[in-house]
């Protein structure tokens, strides 16, 4: 037991006293609660794949019992000391879980207690997904998490508010690989300051952190969190990643289907406003490009010949272009926030000419092109935005 007990330095020490703030269980009413051998008891102990929650001076363990009854249930996948066996059928239990549920929220659920399940030297789990416009990871979604102090996300909220801190989740985000440390406060950890101060405040000392990336997008995190310190073993880590790899095809699916139905309501609105009879309140045009970016991943959408509307200088050249050529084009171009692509639509291609030489536009991010993104959908609903343009131009 010295072993294992020098491997857990968070548990705590109980006094001469034996006075504890609440119950803790020794070896053999602990085995009871779990119904195995005591021996089976101290070899999961040296395996690390139970961690006591404090010893009596003379170095007995003692365990909590939510922290039994954690372990109780990775007994219903494998045995007490684990093994290869458990890890498989926790990764196999989120895949059918891909495929039986066609909502987000299950699936997460799933990933969780597999990762939780497949890493015993793991307590907490918590799954995340990134906002689509933050580039630096810090606005993050919390869609299901196990085991996550209140505390943690107070001093989160609070500490994002100081400039310059960086956490593990932002560094992760922006960087699309792995932080997997198995002891936060050991030298030379290179721990970033925030996630430094927001996890050693809150008592874990080893962390897992893995991106889904999809197309050169960070869709979401997968983070694993232990108040002991833990280096996983190399079927865990590949457990990790296989669960990562099923959540960022649960992002990908997710963010599809809700671009999905924003663009079928977009389009659904500018077909009315098509049919619409003519109308001198307000700027129409305004209020269609308004409607047609709301249901578009595009930046910018805009009009040439119909409108005096802004746009930048490659989206004009490429609108004129495509007005007096009556033929759809395309260009890429690469601006202080990155590369970008524009298509333009003739006015001819609506069924009706315009009184004069007309198109309209969009312009996307290049990255946006990926991790769910439909061009047809998009190509759709520039569609229907130049038809509600030409119709509101003919009135």
């Amino acid at each position: 037991m010295e072993s294992a007990r020098a491997a857990a330095p968070t548990a705590t020490r109980i006094d001469q006293a034996g006075e504890t703030p609440e119950r803790l269980y020794a070896a053999q009413a602990a085995a009871e609660l779990l119904g195995i051998l005591r021996t089976t008891l101290y070899l999961a102990v040296r395996k690390l794949k139970l961690v006591p929650d404090a010893y009596t001076p003379g170095g007995h363990a003692r365990f909590r019992r939510e922290t039994l009854e954690r372990f109780r249930d990775r007994l219903t996948l494998d045995s007490a000391t684990g093994g290869d066996g458990s890890i498989a059928r926790a990764v196999a239990r989120v895949v059918a879980a891909l495929s039986h549920f066609t909502t987000l929220q299950p699936v997460c659920e799933a990933i969780a207690d597999a990762a939780l399940m497949a890493c015993p030297g793991f307590e907490t789990c918590i799954v995340l997904d990134r906002e689509h416009h933050c580039p630096s990871g810090y606005d993050l979604r919390l869609l299901t998490e196990r085991g996550l102090p209140e505390r943690i996300r107070l001093e989160y909220r609070f500490l994002r508010r100081r400039p310059g801190l960086d956490f593990i989740t932002a560094l992760v985000a922006r960087s699309q690989t792995p932080f997997l440390c198995g002891d936060l406060l050991a030298p030379g950890a290179d721990v970033p300051e925030g996630g430094l101060l927001t996890l050693s405040d809150a008592g874990y000392r080893s962390c897992a952190a893995l991106p889904c990336v999809s197309d050169d997008a960070t869709l979401g995190i997968l983070m694993c969190l232990g108040r002991a310190p833990c280096d996983l073993s190399e079927p865990e880590s590949v457990a990790l990643g296989n669960l990562a790899d099923v959540l960022t095809v649960a992002l990908r699916r997710e963010r599809r289907e809700e671009a999905t139905r924003r663009q079928s309501a977009a389009i659904g609105e500018l077909m009315r406003w098509a049919q619409l009879p003519a109308s001198d309140s307000g700027d129409q045009f305004s209020e269609v490009r308004r409607i047609c970016r709301q249901g578009a991943r595009a930046r910018l959408v805009g009009e040439w010949g119909l409108d005096e509307s802004n746009v930048p200088a490659p989206l004009a050249d490429l609108l004129r272009a495509a007005a007096n050529a009556a033929a759809s084009q395309r260009a890429e171009w690469i601006d202080q926030d990155g590369p970008r692509i524009a298509l333009a639509i003739p006015g001819q291609a609506l069924g009706q000419a315009p009184a004069r030489p007309a198109a309209v536009g969009a312009v996307w991010r290049r990255r946006d092109f990926g991790a769910g993104f439909d061009a047809g959908m998009e190509l759709a609903l520039l569609q229907v935005y130049a038809q509600a343009c030409a119709a509101i131009a003919s009135r």
